[in-house]
């Protein structure tokens, strides 16, 4: 196995390549050491060990619990293993995955209709683990039709060629950022699990690390990193599930109605706190989400946004805020944005969204 390896090589390189002091004092920790070695019968036997010894004390989080789930549906298949789990490692940076999981794809399959809560590690573990589906050939994933998908209706993973889409007749490569999956859809064991992962992960980067959008950017950068932090999470989440819909169509002009959305929230309420987002999605006639999931043009999306906003909320005094207080400091970024003289009034946003628009 790959971590026996690696370990004989780290004590090799310890024993070999030191100096004799650091040597002594390498040789009376090795002293004191004790390994315990347990031997299974099979793979099965051995993930399910690590599963209950993890399942005491300080547990492991779900992302660890999910990644050991889904290797053991490649048993036998040590390649797949080595190399589904070095990239869930490298991705998994920072923790960031456990962000990913927590508030961005746990959310957007999980907050539909007007019943909703927060993620909790069972609620996790339970959508993608539990949930997920077994097919009689693991190598072959079922596709579903999506605005990345018109043509093929299963994947094939290849070890050397990477993915490969197959209709009848006709292969083609893809990278991770076009793999055919949709945000809601069913999630098969092993291989599809990774590879829906490696999808989100490449999307959510492609729209916030590698700043792939220019225009969309802008709009973060200047006026929602200018919001609540609840909000901010929300704006990603939203806009994943929005480019997993519409891709890059009219990317920009989501982020600015989205902006007028929360916006009129930050304006409006001295403190943002985690509820506020349950009552944007609970307390209108629809859920934006599921709205943004059932849309055929983008311009359904806007005009719903429009509709749930509350433009009074602009119309707040600000005054009695101290000038650095945050929602003057919000009010200023749209100023700058939209370039509108200081004594602009926000109650006028939406016509600013308009002018906007009509310049590009």
């Amino acid at each position: 196995m790959l971590s026996t390896t690696v370990i004989k090589h780290n004590l090799k390189y310890l024993t070999e390549n030191v100096s004799s002091g650091i040597k002594n004092h390498l040789k009376n920790i090795f002293s004191k050491l004790v390994f315990t070695v347990i031997k299974t019968n099979s793979e099965d036997e051995a993930f399910t060990f690590f599963d209950s010894q993890n399942s005491r004390g300080v547990s492991l989080s779900a992302v660890d619990f999910l990644k050991s789930y889904h290797l053991r549906e490649l048993k036998g298949n040590e390649d797949l293993q080595r190399r589904f789990a070095k990239q869930w490692d490298s991705n998994n940076k920072g923790q960031f995955l456990s962000e990913l999981f927590d508030f961005i794809l746990w959310r957007s399959r999980s907050w539909k209709g007007q019943n909703l809560s927060f993620e909790n590690k069972d609620a996790i573990l339970k959508d993608f683990q539990k949930k997920t589906i077994k097919e009689l050939n693991n190598d072959l994933i079922r596709l579903y039709p999506n605005v990345c998908n018109t043509l093929a209706n299963q994947l094939m993973y290849d070890s050397k060629l990477g993915v490969c889409l197959q209709p009848s007749v006709l292969n083609l490569q893809a990278t991770a950022s076009q793999y055919p999956f949709s945000i809601r859809q069913p999630i098969q064991k092993g291989i599809g699990f990774f590879l829906y992962t490696e999808k989100y992960f490449a999307v959510y980067n492609q729209l916030f690390d590698d700043k792939k959008f220019k225009s969309f950017i802008e709009v973060y950068n200047k006026l929602i990193t200018q919001n609540s932090y609840y909000l901010k999470i929300f704006f990603k989440l939203a806009s994943v599930v929005y480019y997993d819909k519409f891709k890059d169509q009219k990317l920009q002009e989501f982020a600015l109605w989205m902006d007028y959305l929360l916006g009129s929230y930050r304006i409006y309420q001295r403190t943002i706190v985690t509820q506020t987002v349950i009552k944007i999605l609970r307390d209108k006639s629809q859920n934006l989400l599921d709205v943004i999931e059932m849309s055929y043009r983008p311009e359904d999306v806007f005009d719903f946004i429009r509709l749930i906003t509350d433009k009074s909320h602009y119309n707040v005094d600000l005054a009695s805020d101290p000038d650095y207080g945050v929602r003057n400091n919000y009010k200023n970024a749209n100023l700058s944005f939209y370039q509108k003289e200081e004594n602009s009034e926000l109650i006028t946003k939406e016509k600013w969204v308009y002018e906007y628009i009509g310049k590009k």
